[in-house]
């Protein structure tokens, strides 16, 4: 799905060039084409983060899901017929909710929870939602990792044919723990994807001292770009899940 999302947004990027040099002929036709392409590859975005997420979810066949606490999870479309109970019986929680009342739960405990599904219909009654087994566990850790995609900064101008050594990426990043319970964490992991690329990648602090609640993360890459591509920069949370930064111009 990533390196199709690569190579679709590469030939947008040439269908537009080759449009421009047409643009005395139709302004208006060019303007409009270059709308729903930019919608499109927007809509694409969407959709990888969106898998991406998924995969990582159902990575684990012991948990459902692995989330932060204060989070909610997104079931979907659920009809009013079913039940879902919620327990964490090492924090007494005990929770007995409806349909999709479930995407609306915040988690704000720490621990291992079971949801229960119940489904009250007949079986020849037709079903509008997912399917889930009928006892699945959700795990809920004690710290949580937003990063700041609006300020990140590159240490230079990635370039395609250029052999880096000691590029630096830059991005803040907010960290929250349950009742100042974790003092230091190891530092997330982050990769490169694109046609074309490689990039190894290290952060330069391998350990992460959680005192302040925003966090400058750094990480080194070095490698070489070889043939015209977009990125994308896939920074690795403290559940394993992936939080997608794309670059939004070409390395040509």
């Amino acid at each position: 799905m990533k390196q199709f999302l690569v190579s679709f947004l590469l030939f947008s990027s040439a269908e537009n060039d080759f449009m421009q040099t047409g643009k005395n002929a139709s302004t208006t036709s060019l303007n409009f084409k270059k709308q729903v392409v930019s919608l499109f590859i927007f809509i694409l975005l969407i959709g990888y983060t969106s898998e991406a997420q998924n995969q990582i979810g159902f990575a684990s066949n012991q948990y459902y899901k692995v989330i932060s606490f204060g989070e909610k999870i997104d079931f979907g479309t659920i009809d009013e017929s079913v039940t879902w109970t919620i327990a964490n019986s090492a924090k007494n929680i005990h929770a007995a909710i409806r349909g999709n009342e479930i995407n609306n739960y915040s988690f704000e405990e720490p621990g291992e929870y079971e949801i229960n599904f119940h489904e009250n219909k007949k079986h020849d009654e037709e079903c509008h939602h997912p399917a889930f087994e009928e006892r699945f566990k959700v795990k809920v850790e004690s710290v949580r990792l937003t990063f700041d995609f609006s300020k990140i900064t590159f240490s230079e101008k990635i370039v395609k044919g250029r052999n880096y050594s000691d590029l630096i990426i830059t991005v803040p990043a907010k960290i929250s723990t349950k009742d100042n319970s974790i003092t230091k964490l190891p530092a997330p992991g982050m990769s490169v994807a694109g046609l074309g690329v490689s990039f190894t990648v290290e952060p330069v602090e391998t350990e992460i001292a959680i005192g302040n609640k925003t966090q400058l993360l750094k990480y080194k890459l070095s490698g070489i770009v070889n043939q015209e591509t977009y990125l994308m920069f896939d920074f690795h949370d403290f559940n394993n899940q992936v939080q997608t930064y794309n670059l939004p111009q070409v390395i040509k």
